[in-house]
């Protein structure tokens, strides 16, 4: 556990939308933008202690799920301490409290041994099974708006990717071990006959990986790195404590250092593991910005052309195209409900959703 420069006000420009996405009402935010001044302190007007007093506020009126998305907050972005281990502890607590789910641990092959990997069922109607995961610093709970949405149509897994919440591995480049085990044994838990995988942020480098690899029968990337250069993002240089964040999950005691961030750039590059030499075997949808300022636009255009990809480059928008994720994560879904269930529901859902993101990816490269 380590603390790295990063100002509240950085944090709340950049994430903002990102907190109100997750569920977090905006009168909330909004008291807690106000009164922050310190991101890594315990005192009265610290990160921790602000987001805590409004997780208490709402677990003493019963509002289980905004108690829980607070917590989430309170131990964003990463466990740099005991109070953030403590809030993310609560978060857990509170959320079977808000959600009807089903909690399930795997045991997954991974090196020399096994590693446990805790899911959140959300069981659908279809034999059809999607597992989610989000990146560095948005993990299980987080996305439960978009888990509920995509439970109506199909069992929804979601996991906290390698380095991350509950995992107890570290993030590397095979990862995708892991993540292909947990999608077999989840599959085989749930019965389900078709499955893929929506990663968001870092996730989507693992939705990538294993749609380039056939794991899955279908992938969504949304603001994956795949390092179609030959190299992934210079991590050193990326802005809004990035490198902080990315350096808790890969498990260093520190900062990373030049050659952490060299090893980085050349370990988790697609392109070098020779991925995107060949056509895709499976459907992958890309999405994500043309502003993103952690990735180059070659990571999601790099996909253009492979008839098995698809890929939405949203001009102007940043990471994740987070700006307009509201549009794009209902049409992403009704792309890869058709990608599973090729039935005349599905292809008309889809022609629906297409029509609601055409004006956003007009004049988009490619």
């Amino acid at each position: 556990m380590f603390e790295f420069p990063l100002e509240p006000a950085t944090v709340f420009a950049e994430r903002a939308l990102q907190f109100a996405g997750w569920g977090i009402p905006e009168p909330v935010i909004s008291r807690v933008r106000a009164s922050v001044d310190d991101m890594w302190g315990d005192g009265p007007s610290s990160w921790v202690p602000v987001w805590r007093a409004e997780a208490l506020a709402a677990e003493a009126g019963e509002q289980w799920l905004t108690a829980a998305l607070c917590w989430g907050a309170a131990r964003f972005p990463c466990l740099a301490g005991p109070a953030r281990v403590q809030a993310y502890e609560r978060q857990l607590a509170c959320y079977p409290k808000a959600a009807a789910f089903e909690r399930w641990v795997c045991e997954v092959p991974y090196r020399s041994g096994t590693t446990p990997v805790p899911v959140h069922l959300y069981r659908g109607d279809s034999r059809s099974l999607l597992v989610m995961s989000g990146g560095v610093d948005t993990w299980k709970v987080e996305v439960h708006r978009t888990a509920l949405a995509a439970a109506r149509g199909m069992t929804v897994a979601v996991l906290d990717m390698p380095g991350t919440g509950e995992s107890e591995v570290p993030l590397a480049a095979d990862a995708d071990v892991i993540l292909a085990g947990a999608v077999e044994r989840i599959a085989g838990h749930v019965g389900a006959g078709r499955t893929a995988f929506v990663g968001l942020s870092f996730g989507g480098h693992w939705a990538a990986k294993l749609a380039l690899t056939g794991r899955v029968h279908a992938a969504v990337d949304i603001g994956g790195p795949v390092g179609a250069a030959g190299h992934t993002v210079d991590l050193s240089t990326l802005p809004n404590g990035m490198p902080g964040i990315v350096g808790h999950a890969l498990g260093l005691a520190a900062l990373p250092t030049a050659d952490d961030a060299d090893r980085f750039a050349a370990d988790f590059s697609l392109r070098r593991q020779g991925l995107l030499d060949d056509p895709l075997p499976v459907p992958l949808l890309a999405v994500n910005g043309t502003a993103d300022p952690y990735l180059p636009a070659e990571d999601t255009a790099v996909f253009h052309g492979d008839p098995n990809a698809t890929a939405w480059l949203v001009p102007g928008a940043g990471h994740c195209a987070s700006e307009h994720l509201a549009t794009l994560l209902p049409a992403a879904l009704a792309w890869l409900r058709f990608q599973l269930e090729r039935d005349p529901r599905s292809a008309a859902d889809l022609i629906r959703a297409r029509h609601t993101i055409d004006p956003l990816l007009a004049g988009s490269p490619g």
